[in-house]
């Protein structure tokens, strides 16, 4: 572990309202880097469950209401809480809390990280891409699709520092087999497909849920997994009330016990309609050597390398997602192999230990610098 010379102070914030991995990633540095000199506080917008999730977790957390991207009450909380906590570095995740926050660290001398999680396009002119170019000192991508995507669209590269979030391989390779089918009553020999995922439109649950509906009615003793909670939660349980198999597909909302959901799964799907960075979901299920089916898009393909580490389907086909999941509950061979190659591809390229040394140094050089 890097020696520090002395204690970076970071502020996050977070105006998404969702709990997925974008969020997790924030927790996780905040909780692993102390280790390395790095201390942090949490600003999100008030009632966002990452919030509860910080307190649970005992980490230093305020809630601000920023009701909108100029936000006057917001900036002067946020000035409050960056004289307060001596704060070096402000790393902000959303669009709404990166203007509220990026404007009062510039006045008061404090270096700017944008993080950008997601692959959508940034607006190419005006305002929207102040936060990108003068407002930031660094612009933070999760993948190396995202960092070309940003490129292409005028953000100058020498300032676009990819890192993707790390995964703890150890954990995910230790879940308790078994547990999972006993509490939702699947039996033991009974192939189980799942899929690990904020409930969004951009994720394609509904995709999922229409490849499950196609694989129940083939395959009588296939059960499949829809994990995770949404605004599109209601939706997706009305979707699933229509299905002539929804006894063998199950709608689990939110959980924490990924390692053991992954160890009773067969094969772990994401099946994305849009480019996104590198996903949390697929190096987990990498680590637990779970083989996997994935939508060709954006930086899921830097790990979901096709008939490599995974197999890989058009975005939005349910019948192309159902063809391949099927092939790898048939072909166990493949299934074994593309599982083996991708679990070394995350021990190789995206471990937790490789994520934590090049966040704590990108914070060491600018707040030293500051």
């Amino acid at each position: 572990m890097p020696e520090v010379s002395r204690k970076i102070r970071v502020l996050h914030t977070e105006s998404s309202p969702n709990l997925g991995g974008q969020e997790l990633r924030v927790l996780l540095e905040m909780e692993r880097l102390v280790d390395f000199g790095i201390e942090s506080v949490l600003a999100a917008r008030t009632g966002n469950p990452i919030l509860a999730e910080a307190d649970k977790r005992g980490l230093k957390a305020c809630a601000l209401p920023m009701y909108n991207r100029l936000d006057p009450v917001s900036m002067a909380m946020f000035a409050r809480i960056m004289w307060r906590e001596n704060i070096d570095i402000v790393n902000a995740h959303g669009s709404r809390d990166s203007w509220n926050a990026f404007l009062v660290a510039r006045l008061l001398g404090v270096r700017t990280i944008r993080a950008r999680h997601v692959a959508n396009p940034i607006r190419s002119h005006g305002l929207g891409k102040m936060v990108y170019g003068s407002l930031s000192d660094v612009v933070l991508t999760t993948s190396e699709s995202i960092r070309q995507g940003l490129i292409e669209r005028g953000v100058e590269a020498g300032k676009i520092v990819s890192v993707p979030t790390g995964v703890d391989v150890a954990r995910f390779m230790g879940g308790q087999r078994g547990r999972v089918r006993r509490e939702l009553g699947i039996p033991e020999s009974a192939p189980v497909v799942g899929m690990i995922s904020v409930l969004r439109g951009d994720k394609g649950p509904d995709v999922f849920l229409k490849a499950c509906a196609e694989l129940a009615a083939l395959r009588p003793d296939l059960h499949c997994l829809l994990v995770g909670d949404g605004w599109m939660r209601k939706d997706l349980e009305a979707m699933h009330a229509t299905l002539a198999n929804r006894e063998r597909i199950f709608i689990t909302g939110f959980r924490q016990d990924i390692p053991d959901l992954l160890a009773d799964m067969n094969v772990a799907v994401l099946s994305a309609r849009i480019p996104e960075g590198v996903p949390q979901a697929l190096l987990q299920a990498h680590s637990a050597r779970v083989p996997v089916v994935a939508s060709a898009v954006g930086g899921i393909e830097e790990v979901a390398r096709n008939n490599e580490t995974a197999l890989t389907v058009p975005p939005g086909d349910a019948a192309a997602l159902a063809s391949a999941i099927g092939r790898l509950l048939d072909d166990r061979t493949l299934a074994a192999e593309l599982a083996e190659r991708g679990h070394r591809l995350v021990v190789e390229g995206y471990s937790l230990d490789w994520m934590l040394n090049r966040m704590a140094d990108l914070y060491r050089e600018l707040g030293e610098s500051r």
